[in-house]
């Protein structure tokens, strides 16, 4: 290092940077992805809601047919087909949720979804009809609605994840 004639350094010695202040990060969740993330929202909102209207449409469309049929043999066919197309269409649900979350328990909240939707849709057009029927019969269709959505949707979805992972097959992306 150069004196110059006043003791300093020389002109050409570079001064040292001044100290940064770095300031820590904010407190997060450590790079963790979140547990339900809102894509799965809106999948199992938009899923739900879909499947959820093809149910009620059948649903309605049976208690329809079922009104103007003269014979109980017709009447209790029309509504064991209601009931496999409530089955299929709810298991549908969650296996596409699934597959769109890639999150195991999405299908169970998809159908809870689905089938809330369901059975206040179908409770309501219960009441309209000229004879109510009483606050039992209600309560049971209501309850029975929501059960058998959750449980299809949830366990087809559950067992859609399970063999997807034990596959170790990934849907390919198109």
């Amino acid at each position: 290092m150069a004196l110059t004639p006043r003791g300093g350094r020389s002109p050409s010695t570079q001064t040292p940077p001044p100290p940064t202040h770095s300031v820590p990060p904010p407190p997060g969740r450590g790079g963790r992805k979140p547990l339900w993330p809102r894509s799965a929202s809106v999948s199992v909102l938009r899923l739900g809601l879909l499947i959820g209207g093809l149910v009620i449409i059948t649903d309605l469309s049976a208690t329809a047919i079922i009104e103007r049929t003269f014979s109980a043999d017709d009447a209790a066919a029309i509504a064991d087909i209601d009931e496999i197309l409530n089955y299929v269409l709810f298991s549908l649900l969650g296996v596409l949720v699934v597959r769109d979350t890639s999150m195991m328990l999405s299908g169970v909240v998809a159908g809870v979804f689905a089938s809330l939707l369901d059975a206040i849709v179908v409770t309501a057009a219960s009441l309209m009809v000229p004879p109510p029927p009483t606050l039992d019969v209600l309560e049971f269709g209501f309850a029975r609605n929501l059960v058998i959505g959750t449980v299809f949707a949830g366990l087809s979805g559950i067992v859609y994840a399970l063999v997807q992972r034990w596959s170790g097959g990934r849907r390919s992306r198109r």
